[in-house]
């Protein structure tokens, strides 16, 4: 993390300040009303969704990340961690910013007792499940910022952010005019975002040939040039920009992740030359937010680097098996009893063009929203062409899967409660054979009595409360998966949590690569290979920088971020008793 204080000052600051000053003229309110007092202590948080301790050693070898890599030298130290299950955003950002590890058990998932499918890149639902699990609960980004996160952490100010009680446009941030001339005074930033959008174009047609000429894998485009270019060029622009503003303004607690990684290592692999040469454009942007905090910041801010997972190479359970999950499912059902499935890379795109459509409705009367609606209504007209969404059969009694890259829920309806192992078997035993003993699936979870839990697995089944690891061979199915020391007790807790499926289908890991259940070719969500082993920079004299097994993302909450929130509010307590 870095630091800043009025004690330090770096050199080259007597010509940065004066530049950065000019530069952001019209938040000197905002900075001066924040510095009343001193400094305020504050965290500027940077998420780089999606990768691993391996492969972020990976792009520091091949000089990928020349700030990030300075930035260690400069006296910090890069630890990895064990990963939450469900190892994915929401999860973890649940966890970061409120502690809670419950409660959101994949990226998509069902609600038995409403009957509603969840797709956490759907405002709507993403709003719904965070009143249902949050509530009113503060976060650690309480009177702080949230830039383009999955949840707000209970941030005042919430831009491109899926879930926030108080969402804010970017032009809402700055205002018409005041964000018309800062673009004048930052005419290269302007000028570098259009030429990389026509750059990412590009580079998404050369990908994708290359690809096919390597026959990799079927890639399925559609929509994924433009999602490319608008994660990769236009939110991570307008995300660093709003950033490196809130640290001049002296914002005290502040939170951004940078995704365009994690979506192109889930098209072309996460050790893919595509995806790892994204990481040098996210280093720059985050080597703007280093220079401000360095030379200008309004708070005494430590930077904290993280990612929330990483992604295992895998392959997708369609190109291997010649059918999806849910049709393999369906196959399997009796003719009453088909399937229900969602998955659905439109979800991205959905969330992506939402983001978007906030900033267009909040000025009704432009001519950004008439072009806006004109471009929208046209891609709708081929959208189901371009991607298709999800698969719905509507089946009374019958059964529904959510799929989330190599992680799986299925949830037999007609009973609003999780199914026991033991119900699962008398209504669906044949089923439960068929998957068990599924080549594209390494082994399945169910509830038990009590705090009890079954594994099932090609090579029969196993019953336990998680407090003793059990003998060695009956837990040999887990090895290509990690150390079953580790991932044992995570596996039983995770499959208590009442809103997982009744059955909990884990992808098969063969050989360092995990069944992928979407299109994709390289996957999360589940244990086993890098997913479940991200990244975490600290301090070399930080509490946690010699720990050993750090596991889940409570920690992060708790020994991370809390403190350096609540060394914020004693800041301010102390300033409010000086004025006194």
């Amino acid at each position: 993390m870095m630091t800043t204080s009025r004690r330090r000052t770096p050199r080259l600051a007597w010509l940065f300040r004066p530049y950065y000053h000019l530069k952001y003229w019209f938040f000197r309110a905002e900075r001066r009303e924040r510095m009343r007092g001193g400094l305020r202590s504050g965290f500027v948080g940077v998420q780089i969704d999606g990768l691993s301790h391996a492969y972020f050693q990976l792009a520091l070898e091949r000089g990928y990340l020349p700030n990030i890599a300075r930035h260690l030298r400069r006296g910090h130290i890069v630890r990895d961690y064990l990963s939450g299950l469900p190892s994915t955003t929401p999860a973890a950002q649940a966890a970061i910013f409120y502690g809670i590890e419950t409660g959101i058990p994949a990226f998509r998932w069902f609600e038995k007792a409403t009957g509603r499918l969840i797709s956490c890149n759907d405002l709507d639902n993403v709003q719904y499940f965070r009143e249902k699990v949050v509530g009113d609960q503060s976060g650690v980004l309480d009177d702080g910022s949230s830039y383009c996160n999955l949840l707000d952490g209970g941030a005042k100010r919430s831009v491109f952010t899926v879930s926030s009680p108080h969402p804010q446009t970017l032009f809402g941030r700055f205002g018409g005019l005041r964000l018309l001339v800062l673009l004048c005074l930052h005419p290269l930033r302007v000028l570098r975002m259009n030429l990389a959008v026509m750059a990412e174009y590009v580079a998404e047609y050369f990908d994708q040939r290359r690809a096919r000429t390597k026959k990799r894998r079927p890639v399925k485009t559609g929509l994924f040039p433009l999602i490319r270019i608008i994660c990769n060029v236009i939110l991570r622009e307008l995300q660093t920009f709003g950033v490196i503003a809130d640290i001049y303004s002296g914002v005290p607690r502040i939170y951004t992740t940078y995704s365009g990684y994690d979506e192109l290592a889930h098209q072309y692999g996460p050790a893919s030359r595509t995806a790892l040469i994204n990481l040098r454009y996210t280093d720059k942007r985050i080597g703007e937010i280093m220079r401000m905090l360095r030379f200008c910041p309004g708070a005494d801010y430590q930077l904290i680097l993280l990612s929330d997972h990483g992604q295992t190479p895998g392959y997708p359970f369609e190109a291997r098996f010649g059918a999806t999950l849910g049709d393999a499912i369906s196959g399997f059902l009796q003719e009453n009893k088909e399937a229900v499935v969602s998955a659905g890379p439109l979800d991205f795109a959905r969330a992506k063009f939402s983001y978007l459509h906030e900033e267009i409705e909040a000025r009704p009367d432009s001519w950004r929203r008439r072009l806006y609606h004109r471009v929208k209504n046209t891609l709708q007209q081929r959208i189901t062409a371009l991607v298709p969404e999800t698969l719905k059969v509507d089946a009374i009694g019958g059964v529904v899967v959510t799929y989330s890259s190599s992680l799986a829920h299925l949830y037999i309806t007609g009973d609003e409660k999780r199914l026991t192992l033991a119900q699962i078997k008398r209504q669906q035993p044949l089923l439960l054979r068929f998957l068990s003993h599924h080549k594209g699936i390494g082994f399945l979870m169910a509830r038990g009595s009590g705090a009890r839990v079954w594994f099932v697995h090609r090579g029969g089944e196993l019953c336990s409360d998680g407090k003793e690891l059990p003998v060695p061979e009956q837990i040999a199915f887990l090895q290509p998966y990690g150390d079953v020391t580790k991932i044992f007790d995570q596996l039983c807790e995770f499959a208590r949590d009442s809103s997982c499926g009744d059955l909990i289908i884990f992808g098969a890991l063969d050989d360092g690569l995990i069944t992928c259940f979407d299109d994709q070719i390289g996957g999360h969500g589940s244990v086993g290979g890098e997913q479940s082993h991200p990244f975490l920079i600290l301090p070399t004299d930080h509490p946690l920088a010699q720990r050993s097994n750090l596991a889940g993302h409570a920690f992060l909450y708790h020994e991370v971020f809390l403190p350096r929130f609540q060394a914020g509010e004693k800041s301010v307590k102390d300033s409010d008793k000086r004025t006194l």
